[in-house]
């Protein structure tokens, strides 16, 4: 009897044993197989509950009068292009009944629209989606308070109103969609200017077919992936510039920024990132806020003469938007790498956010090097493969000198040395595209070329200047430490009263544009602060349409005329003539196309931030293209601001380095 007990017991033993394994084997299988679905498909999150709101995304053909004219908008006579549209009406919630209304503006330059969600019953008053500290944070006059544009009389309260759009999306290993904006396109308006050219304005983006469908499971949410439309390029572009572009079109899918769209018809655009990434930048926008706090309150002060400039605070900047960028010391491999990663093959004088997608690149042609989050990296076997080559030609496409003279202390390297670091690595996401990151250690090829700023105030005057927005400075006279800190004469002479942090004996007077630096240094007397580098989050900008064609034998004349239209003194027109003629010239085209960013359009792209607050600020930014024969496209002549110098005046201009 034990005996059957014992060969029972090790029966059910094995039994159990054999089960137990078996169970394994297939979870292990479900496991495996789940995770390679996983991988090649999407994550999946189902919404519980129904949409928050019903109805569909209408254009609405009445103005409801939200939008109001800015300063700029009343110097030059104009109304502002606004569109609004009927954005659903909320089923539940204490918002039941309201019907959900967005008010889009043209930006005053270039960037994206001015946006703002509201909520009414009666389109009479309404309920403005924001936080009511955040605007109480900044003057109405400030860009970053809603009142600069709305009519705050129509407001009757700020709430977070609620939204199908969640402001984090998890997704499957480890990434996490991060909120940014609605998602807008500049298209013809069906208006003519006074000047008889086509008038655009900013919509929301209702058309997705040109977009990739996203595999994602909810209820209330569709997504789609951002692809890149492949750039026609003219016949008059210079050779360099044609093969630079023909590889982006060739190799450059997307973005990984990613669209949303609600059951109503509402796009909006999120960032592909990292949960810890989010929350750094959370922290960073906290301290942004509380920073720019205690300078407002400085500056009230500063204004009333209970301060002096020396007791205002660093003005704060604005924290770039969290993405997948990440440190060469993250990465878990044995191999050589770069200090930092970001956008790989960035574009000129400013940069988006999200990084780019790849295509007609096999999956055979990569091999692994290490990892990094949780991702394994790779990189291309091929070291001459056309990629690198326009990453390369990107970041060292410029004379040996110019390098030098935007990578100080750094030496140019050949092709093979360049590619031994990996300046470029690749990962796969969670639709199992591949990313492709760059290094961000060299600066990049172009960007703005040379701002300058005059100072010219009724009496001497100690000055406050800083950048209100992310901007990669590349090269500061005087030197750039989180500000400018200067004493302007009505002449125009500048002292800089943070001297201590310029060194003299690095500034080289042979470089181009910098020929009086040296000397200036020496004496501590600036004619101008002036500066180089790139815009952080932003696109640069480049409308084909605006602008001139001039020959290269009328440039000299051309800007010489639209200098003194606009009202240059002959010392600000020689400075500026004599850097971007020669530079321009460097370019051994017979044609150039030729616009004008203006005050409005570098307020939206590089805001700056002056105290005290000149009466008067005026902006010119030279945007142009050589061309090797006149262009197939029409071009409508811009119309220029002109300078008006009365009070406390500040003159500006700058230009696109090709």
């Amino acid at each position: 009897m034990a005996k059957r007990r014992k060969k029972r017991s090790l029966l059910i033993s094995v039994v159990v044993a054999v089960f137990l394994f078996l169970a394994v084997v297939l979870i292990y299988k479900f496991v495996k197989d789940t995770t390679r679905v996983f991988r090649q498909s999407s994550f999946t999150l189902t919404s519980t509950g129904q949409p928050l709101l019903t109805g569909k995304l209408t254009r609405l053909s009445d103005d409801l009068g939200l939008l109001k004219k800015s300063e700029y908008d009343e110097l030059n006579d104009v109304a502002p292009l606004s569109v609004y549209y009927s954005a659903g009406v909320y089923a539940r919630g204490a918002y039941r009944g309201y019907e959900r209304i967005i008010a889009v503006r043209d930006p005053e330059g270039p960037g994206s629209a001015l946006v703002y969600i509201l909520a009414t019953k009666d389109r009479k008053t309404y309920v403005l989606h924001q936080d009511d500290e955040t605007i109480k944070l900044f003057p109405e006059t400030d860009w970053r308070n809603p009142y600069q544009y709305l009519d705050k009389k129509k407001i009757t309260k700020t709430d977070a109103l609620p939204s199908d759009h969640p402001d984090a999306i998890p997704l499957a290993s480890s990434f996490t969609l991060y909120k940014t904006t609605i998602l807008t396109e500049n298209v013809p308006s069906g208006k003519k200017s006074k000047e008889g050219y086509e008038v655009y304005e900013y919509r929301i983006q209702t058309d997705t077919s040109s977009f990739e469908k996203l595999t994602y499971q909810s209820q209330t949410i569709s997504l789609f992936g951002e692809v890149t439309k492949p750039v026609e390029i003219p016949k008059e572009w210079e050779e360099d510039a044609r093969v630079q572009q023909q590889l982006r079109n060739k190799y450059v899918k997307g973005t990984t920024g990613v669209i949303v769209v609600d059951t109503i018809g509402l796009p909006i655009t999120y960032t592909m990132t990292r949960p810890d990434a989010i929350g750094t930048y959370n922290t960073a926008y906290k301290t942004y806020l509380d920073r720019s706090k205690k300078y407002e309150d400085a500056r009230v002060k500063f204004e009333k003469k209970e301060i002096t400039d020396k007791d205002l605070p660093e003005y704060p900047l604005l924290p770039s938007l969290p993405n997948l960028r990440f440190k060469g010391s993250e990465i878990k491999g044995s191999a050589q790498f770069f200090d930092s990663y970001d956008i790989a093959v960035p574009y000129m004088c400013g940069t988006d956010v999200d990084l780019p997608l790849t295509q007609n690149i096999k999956d055979e042609e990569f091999t692994s090097i290490g990892s990094v989050f949780g991702r394994e990296l790779f990189i291309l076997k091929d070291p001459e493969h056309p990629f690198y080559k326009l990453a390369y030609r990107n970041k060292m496409g410029l004379s040996k000198e110019e390098f030098e003279s935007i990578n100080p202390g750094v030496k140019k390297v050949t092709l093979e040395e360049y590619v031994t670091k990996h300046p470029v690595l690749f990962f796969k996401d969670t639709w199992n595209r591949w990313v492709a990151v760059g290094e961000y250690d060299y600066k990049m090829i172009g960007g703005c070329g040379k701002p300058v700023l005059y100072f010219y105030p009724e009496k001497p005057t100690d000055i406050v200047v800083s950048f209100a927005k992310s901007v990669d400075v590349t090269y500061a006279i005087p030197t750039y430490a989180n500000n400018w800190y200067i004493q302007a004469d009505p002449d125009g002479t500048l002292t800089d009263l943070q001297s201590g942090k310029t060194d003299c004996t690095l500034i080289d007077p042979t470089k181009f544009g910098s020929e009086y630096a040296k000397s200036a240094c020496e004496l501590n007397q600036y004619p101008y602060i002036y500066w180089a580098g790139n815009r952080i989050g932003t696109e640069y900008p480049f409308n084909p349409h605006l602008g001139w064609i001039v020959g290269r034998s009328e440039l000299y004349q051309f800007l010489t005329e639209k200098l003194d239209e606009v009202g240059f003194t002959q010392s600000e027109k020689t400075d500026f003539l004599s850097y971007w003629v020669p530079e321009m010239e460097k370019h051994e085209t017979p044609y150039y196309h030729v616009r004008f960013l203006q005050t409005s359009d570098m307020n939206m792209f590089i805001p700056m931030n002056i105290t005290p607050a000149p009466d008067r600020y005026y902006r010119l930014f030279l945007d142009w293209k050589p061309l090797t024969d006149t262009p197939a496209y029409s071009v409508a002549p811009q119309e220029l601001d002109a300078i008006v110098r009365t009070g406390f005046t500040v003159v500006e201009w700058g230009g696109l380095k090709e």
